[in-house]
Parts: C-alpha cells; structure tokens; sequence
C-alpha cells in the first residue's frame, strides 16, 4: 500500500458523514468528525474483492462535551464508539458489491479490544488514524489510533475484528 494520502473530497466528507449518522446511538458524534486524508481506493482484483492491507484513512474531530465522563475527559464508551464505528466506515468504503458489501455492509463486529493512554479534555483536537490491517474475503482486522492533534500524543487505540459472508443468491 502506497504511503501517500489523499486529502478528502466534499463526496468523500459528506459520504462518512451519512455512514456515521445511520446507528441511532451515538448519531450527534458523527457530526463533529471530517474525513481529512485517505489513501486511494484500491481498483476492483478479478475476484470483485480490494487488495486492500494497510490501507488507512485520518478522520478530524474534537472531543465534545457529551462525550467526556466525570472528570471532563473523552469518555472509555466514546472512544469505542469512534473505533467502532471509524474502522467499519473504513471497510465500507473499500466495500465492493460482492466483497464486504450489501447486506452485511461493512460485516459485523467479533472483537474491539480499547487501550488508553491519556485523558482528552473537551475541547482537544484529535487526529483518528484507521488502518485496514488485513482486508480478507470474510475477517478483517483493522487498528484505530485517537492521537491529540497538536501533539501527537496517543490517547487510546483500538483492534477492532470483523466477519462478512456474502449474499445468498
């Protein structure tokens, strides 16, 4: 995978912002995040799938107050959340109709283990970094880093396993 990212375009921006608003929890975080850079999508491989491994996207954001727990900082469910719902947007968009496609766009959810590192008061800025790990015909592995913006400072990751099976014909 080429290392050079591409800044988003306004399709790119708004399209994550439609996959981000579609659970209904957590749905108002999905606003306050932009697409800021991605690799290129990968051309379709002649089995419908993506040669797809160590692809990564950067999402922008900043932490919200009703995203932070009683001590004013990002809260441990909020981080899942953007690890969850960022690494799943990541395999939608390298999602092709017969490879992580419809139904089960972007698969489901079999692990999402979190560690964190630092507090994140409301207010920080923070660079969300999502790396396509491994894209396989059914598993996907994916790795997401929360890093405060100005600094670079790591405040939480996340792996987060998927599984996907195609469409019944």
């Amino acid at each position: 995978m080429t290392s050079v990212m591409l800044p988003a375009t306004k399709d790119e921006v708004a399209e994550l912002r439609t996959l981000l608003q579609r659970p209904k929890h957590g749905r108002d975080m999905g606003q306050h995040l932009t697409l800021y850079a991605a690799h290129p999508i990968p051309e379709e491989n002649d089995r419908g799938g993506r040669n797809a491994n160590n692809w990564q996207m950067v999402v922008e954001g900043t932490v919200q107050d009703d995203w932070v727990n009683g001590l004013g900082n990002l809260h441990g469910a909020a981080a899942a959340w953007l690890v969850d719902q960022l690494t799943s947007a990541g395999l939608c968009r390298l999602a092709t109709p017969t490879f992580w496609g419809p139904p089960m766009l972007g698969g489901v959810s079999i692990q999402l283990d979190m560690t964190y590192y630092n507090p994140a008061p409301a207010g920080t800025k923070i660079r969300i970094v999502v790396t396509i790990e491994r894209m396989a015909r059914t598993l996907a592995n994916t790795r997401c880093d929360i890093l405060d913006w100005d600094t670079g400072k790591r405040l939480a990751s996340g792996t987060h396993a998927k599984a996907w099976r195609p469409a019944k014909m």
